[in-house]
């Protein structure tokens, strides 16, 4: 019972509690519609009021609006009153300026021509027929004309021939970085130029100062080219980057000892029957091609011409080079076409009468010009890349006269080939040319002085011989070393024939032995000295160290025998007793004549052999060795059989010699023939 009391009374409490909440939510509600209703009214105030507002300033701004568009009309409208007044004006503003040309400077000048160009437009688009455009027009015009006489007499005035000692240095500068920097033109005046072509020439407008621009260039360029050849010519110019003829007794005498053949001076050549140092002339043997001298001189004008193709391509690149500076580029190509085509056409001019005189010199038998015609091949191919990036694509087609000019060359340089390989084998000069004293042959040292040469220009002679059968098919190293080898090998045949030839022409075997001893030697240390030639020789044939040794074995042989009279005297008839005290009737003058003889061919035989010559100091000592192994022992015990018997009163009459002058007689062989 008391728990039922007890939550009646909490309820009561709990319902007390929720009835003053709800009392006190009334308030609040009430509170909140009565300030809404306060903000509602002043909404509805406050846009009565914009209402209001906006009667009245609406038209006010509407006409401020009109009167602002109205004065921003007036102020256009005296705007362009005073432009078309000012392009009534602007003729006679700018006459005076105009007519006297850009004497205050390009820039000044420019930016007058601009109004003139602007005045034009308008009246052309405005009053087509006025008197104004007729007027304008005519200055502007006349501007035009006085900006294409400033850029002529820029161009003119400061464009010179490069100078010859910088196209020396040109020419003999064999890095690309360390090439001298050619301005032809000042820094102030390529910009003058440029500013002036790039008004001119901007679309639409004159091109005619390109062909000025064009000729002028072209002008110094071939002038520079004509002062370098002329130059070339009187200095006999042989420029750094050219490889020069190496001395084939340099190369020879690498780790060989002496020269294999001596020099002689005009008086020791006539002594002794051989050639002159100089050749190529009437001083040298007739009928014989003339390979030794300077390839330089062989060929007038060829040092000149590899100068000017070096020099040329350098030239072009920096007139390229300046080109870009001044003229738009949209033009480049027609411009650089007619800049080189007359200085390519004065190249290509030289290059056919180079070719033409090559032609005739190996019409002539002089071989040595092949030579010249495979370093004009080299230096044109060296240079074919650079010439193709600059000339390649333009109008008249320029490159493509390059590598006809080289194919002309190649033609002409394998026919000489192939000729020199014939007239060495048919040579009809034996006797005529051929050396008294049986000493190294002008063509032999020639020939391996020419052979030589060969190497240094084995990718170009081995594609000359492959392109005969390759089609076009791009050749290897390998392929191209073994055609020159193969040639190299025709043309030593052809030599040894030749040889062969010629010592059947002496009237003594034994020096005709000793000739081609000599030759066969020469021939032999040439190759065996040059480390590149033994390798591409031996690439054909193996053996040709070997086979030339057996040739020198048997010419030294034959040389020997030329001994046999004298050794003949040194035998001992079985019939013959001699004793030291007494010597029989006969055998006395068996001894006499033995001795006799022995002495008189001895003599004879060195006289005869000073006179001969063996250059070589090694093969001269060892024939003089193998002339005393052969002799002296067997007059030794001749000697010491005879040369104390009593066969005569006159006992040093016949006996000469002891075995140890006898030696330093024979080793004294050549003595003459050899200094």
């Amino acid at each position: 019972m008391n728990e039922i009391v007890l939550n009646k009374r909490e309820v009561d409490e709990k319902l007390k509690q929720d009835e003053s909440r709800l009392a006190e939510l009334r308030e609040s509600l009430e509170k909140s519609e009565q300030l809404t209703g306060n903000m509602v009214t002043i909404l509805d105030s406050f846009t009565t009021r914009l209402k209001k507002l906006d009667e009245t300033i609406l038209p006010v701004y509407n006409q401020t609006l009109r009167l602002t568009r109205l004065q921003e009309n007036v102020e256009k409208t005296l705007q362009q009153l005073d432009r078309v007044i000012g392009f009534h004006h602007v003729a006679d503003e700018v006459e005076p300026k105009v007519r006297e040309g850009p004497v205050a400077g390009i820039e000044a000048y420019l930016k007058l021509l601009e109004k003139l160009h602007v005045a034009v437009e308008f009246f052309t688009q405005n009053n087509p027929g006025s008197v104004e455009l007729s007027h304008v027009n005519e200055l502007f015009e006349t501007g035009l004309e006085m900006l294409q006489k400033e850029f002529l007499q820029l161009l003119k005035r400061h464009s010179k021939p490069v100078p010859v000692p910088i196209l020396h240095d040109i020419a003999a500068c064999e890095d690309m970085e360390d090439l001298p920097l050619l301005e032809h033109l000042p820094v102030r005046t390529v910009l003058d130029l440029k500013a002036i072509a790039q008004y001119l020439m901007s679309p639409g407008g004159n091109t005619d100062i390109m062909s000025v621009y064009a000729q002028i260039r072209s002008n110094q360029l071939g002038r520079s080219l004509n002062s370098l050849k002329e130059a070339s010519q009187q200095a006999q110019l042989l420029p750094a980057s050219i490889p020069k003829k190496s001395s084939f007794a340099a190369a020879f005498l690498k780790g060989h000892g002496p020269s294999p053949i001596k020099r002689a001076t005009k008086r020791e050549s006539v002594r002794r029957g051989e050639p002159g140092p100089r050749l190529g002339s009437s001083a040298s043997f007739l009928g014989e091609p003339t390979l030794a001298g300077p390839v330089e001189d062989q060929l007038e004008g060829c040092s000149a011409f590899m100068s000017s193709a070096t020099v040329f391509l350098r030239l072009i690149q920096s007139e390229v080079r300046l080109m870009e500076q001044i003229i738009p580029p949209q033009h480049h190509k027609h411009v650089l076409d007619s800049l080189t085509k007359q200085p390519i056409e004065f190249f290509m001019r030289e290059g056919e009468a180079l070719f033409q005189q090559a032609r005739r010199g190996i019409i002539r038998h002089d071989f040595s010009i092949t030579i010249s015609c495979l370093r004009v091949i080299k230096i044109i191919q060296t240079l074919q890349p650079e010439y193709r990036g600059v000339l390649q694509g333009l109008p008249s087609d320029s490159f493509s006269r390059f590598p006809l000019l080289i194919e002309q060359f190649e033609k002409l340089g394998l026919k000489a080939l192939d000729d020199y390989t014939q007239y060495i084998r048919g040579d009809p000069e034996k006797q005529s040319n051929l050396p008294k004293d049986g000493t190294v042959h002008e063509l032999t040292s020639n020939t391996m002085w020419f052979i030589e040469q060969l190497l240094d220009y084995t990718r170009i002679v081995g594609d000359m011989f492959l392109g005969q059968s390759s089609f076009g098919r791009r050749s290897t190293d390998l392929e191209r070393k073994k055609a020159l080898g193969q040639y190299l090998v025709r043309v030593l045949d052809a030599l040894n024939i030749n040889l062969d030839n010629k010592a059947r022409c002496y009237e003594n075997p034994f020096l005709s032995a000793v000739f081609l001893m000599n030759n066969y030697h020469f021939i032999h240390r040439a190759f065996t000295g040059n480390e590149i030639m033994l390798k591409q020789l031996t690439e054909v044939f193996q053996d040709i160290e070997d086979h030339y040794n057996s040739l020198i074995g048997n010419q030294g042989r034959a040389y020997q025998r030329g001994f046999l009279k004298l050794i003949s005297f040194l035998g001992q008839e079985a019939s013959m007793t001699v004793a030291a005290e007494k010597v029989g009737k006969q055998s006395r003058q068996v001894l006499k004549d033995k001795f006799k003889g022995f002495n008189t061919e001895l003599e004879e035989l060195h006289r005869m052999q000073q006179q001969w010559s063996i250059p070589d100091a090694q093969l001269r000592a060892r024939i003089r060795e193998d002339n005393v192994e052969m002799i002296t022992p067997l007059y030794t015990e001749f000697y010491r059989q005879f040369s104390k018997a009593n066969f005569t009163k006159n006992h040093e009459k016949y006996v000469k010699y002891t075995p140890e002058s006898l030696e330093d007689t024979l080793r004294a062989f050549f003595d003459s023939g050899a200094s």
